[in-house]
C-alpha cells in the first residue's frame, strides 16, 4: 500500500524550475509575450518542443511557424502559460515508461491534444483565465505518476491482475486508496492549485455534487474531452482510456455544444 507520505514523496521528486523557464512565466505573467519567446529562444530544448507543438496538425497552419515570439503571440498569454507547464512536466517524463505504452512523442502529443481541446472550450465559454488554463496540464502529471507508482508496486500489481478483473482505476485505488481524480486533486493542492482549479478535476469525475454552475458544466467538459482525447486511435493502444468510465447522460447538458467546439471532428 502506498501511503500518503510515500505520495508526497514522490511529488517531491519534481525539480525546481530552470531558470530560463522562471524568466518565461515570468515574461507571460506580465502579458510581454515577444519578451518570453526572446528568452526562450536561449532554451534549444524548449524552442524545439514549442515548434513542434505549434505546427502539430490540428492548429491547422499551412506553413511551419518557427519563430517563438510569433509561437506565443498565438498561444496568447493562457495558452503559452499552458504549453510551457506542459513542457515542464515533458522534462520529467520517464525516458522509459513501465506502464503504460507511451513514449516521449505520443506522451508529447497527449498533452498537446488535451490543453488544445481545454482551450478551445474555454474560448468557446468566454473564460480568459490563466489558472483555469493551466488546470489542463495537472492530468499528464498524473499519469507520470501513475506509471511511477505502478512500477514501484509491480509486486501488488501483479496480485491484482492475477486475481481479480481490474481497470487501471482500481488498481490505483487498491494501491494508494486514492481514485485517479482525487489524487490529481492532491497533486495540484501540493502544486498549490487554485480551490477553482481542484472543484473543475473534482466536478470531471462525474456525479459530483458542485453548486457552482460554472464549475460543474467545466467539469462536464473536461470529463468528455478526456474520454474524447483517450478514445483517438492514437491513444488506444497506451492503455490510458482504462481510466475513464464515461458517463454519456452526465454530459448531455454540454454535449452538443462540444459538438460546436469540434467543428468538423466528429466525436
Amino acid at each position: 500500500m502506498v501511503s500518503k507520505r510515500d505520495l508526497e514523496g514522490y511529488i517531491k521528486t519534481i525539480p525546481p524550475k530552470p531558470e530560463v523557464i522562471k524568466r518565461v512565466l515570468d515574461a507571460i505573467s506580465r502579458s510581454e509575450l515577444r519578451e518570453a519567446g526572446e528568452i526562450a529562444e536561449a532554451d534549444p530544448i524548449l524552442k524545439k518542443y514549442l515548434q513542434d507543438l505549434v505546427n502539430k496538425p490540428f492548429y491547422g497552419f499551412r506553413n511551419r511557424v518557427t519563430s517563438l515570439p510569433q509561437i506565443f503571440s498565438i498561444l496568447g498569454v493562457n495558452g503559452s502559460q499552458e504549453t510551457v507547464s506542459h513542457y515542464l512536466l515533458s522534462l520529467l517524463a520517464p525516458k522509459k515508461w513501465h506502464i503504460f505504452k507511451l513514449n516521449s512523442i505520443v506522451f508529447q502529443n497527449l498533452q498537446a491534444t488535451l490543453g488544445f481541446y481545454w482551450r478551445k472550450t474555454l474560448e468557446y465559454e468566454n473564460i480568459d483565465s490563466k489558472e483555469l488554463s493551466a488546470t489542463i496540464s495537472l492530468l499528464p502529471a498524473t499519469v507520470i505518476l501513475c506509471d511511477t507508482i505502478f512500477y514501484k508496486s509491480s509486486d501488488e500489481v501483479a496480485l491484482i491482475q492475477d486475481n481479480s478483473d481490474f481497470d487501471f482505476n482500481i488498481l490505483l485505488k487498491e494501491i494508494t486508496g486514492v481514485s485517479l481524480f482525487e489524487l490529481i486533486i492532491f497533486i495540484g493542492k501540493y502544486w498549490g492549485f487554485s480551490p477553482s482549479s481542484l472543484q473543475i478535476i473534482k466536478a470531471s469525475a462525474n456525479r459530483a455534487k458542485i453548486d457552482d454552475k460554472k464549475i460543474l458544466r467545466l467539469g462536464q467538459f473536461m470529463h468528455l474531452i478526456l474520454f474524447y482525447v483517450l478514445s483517438k486511435e492514437e491513444f488506444i493502444s497506451t492503455g490510458l482510456n482504462g481510466f475513464i468510465k464515461f458517463d454519456i447522460e452526465y454530459v448531455m447538458p454540454i454535449y452538443d455544444d462540444f459538438q460546436k467546439i469540434l467543428g468538423d471532428e466528429l466525436l
